[in-house]
């Protein structure tokens, strides 16, 4: 019996995609939907293309930390991978805490270079979070890939980055039920998206690069 890249491929699929959450209603909004790109979120419920393989095995370190620190967080008093939900008039805002206990939560982030501050997608997930699960606080821990050395970094609760997040979460329920897709926000991210080359203004050296 041989083993061929594809092989590979598909364990690390077997991994990551255990965490893949339901699929949602457009009246249904996922923290992550409305911190990314409105564009690729959007993209991502009408097109729905498969994740770049090498792009699966990345993200499947992620799962892979997670589900090796369950045990240890439970024993801590955490409860992990919570679903919570917040109420936005006709549109339901849904979170997944990675850990959360009485006072804060925890999120886990896998990296390949240690930020000296909290990224900001992972600022704005984390603070949604702290409301969904009506916490003071939440925080965000980076576990750097290349050396093994953690960062965790505080992220108290601020009104107008919520605000700012539920707005983006009405904003993308509404252009999803109206099948209308909203304007693209390029940024470093588009080096990893799916959706590059259908993308009306990704940068430039980005698409060279991916294409």
């Amino acid at each position: 019996m041989s083993v061929t890249q594809k092989d590979m491929y598909e364990m690390f699929a077997e991994i990551y995609y255990k965490r893949v959450f339901r699929p949602y209603t457009d009246n249904e909004i996922h923290v992550t939907e409305a911190t990314q790109c409105l564009l690729k979120s959007f993209y991502q419920r009408k097109i729905r293309r498969a994740l770049l393989e090498p792009k699966v095995v990345v993200l499947s370190f992620g799962t892979i930390v997670h589900e090796a620190l369950h045990e240890p967080l439970k024993r801590r008093n955490y409860q992990c991978e919570l679903e919570g939900k917040y109420e936005l008039g006709d549109v339901t805002l849904y979170g997944h805490g990675d850990a959360v206990a009485d006072n804060h939560g925890l999120e886990l982030k896998t990296i390949t270079r240690m930020p000296t501050d909290t990224l900001s997608h992972h600022k704005l997930q984390a603070n949604t979070y702290s409301y969904i699960f009506d916490k003071p606080e939440w925080y965000v821990s980076y576990i750097h890939k290349p050396s093994g050395l953690c960062k965790v970094f505080n992220v108290p609760r601020n009104d107008d980055m919520f605000k700012y997040v539920a707005m983006r979460a009405i904003r993308l329920s509404t252009m999803l039920r109206k099948n209308q897709a909203p304007e693209p926000e390029p940024s470093w991210l588009c080096a990893y998206c799916e959706y590059i080359d259908i993308c009306p203004r990704a940068y430039k050296h980005v698409r060279k690069r991916w294409l």
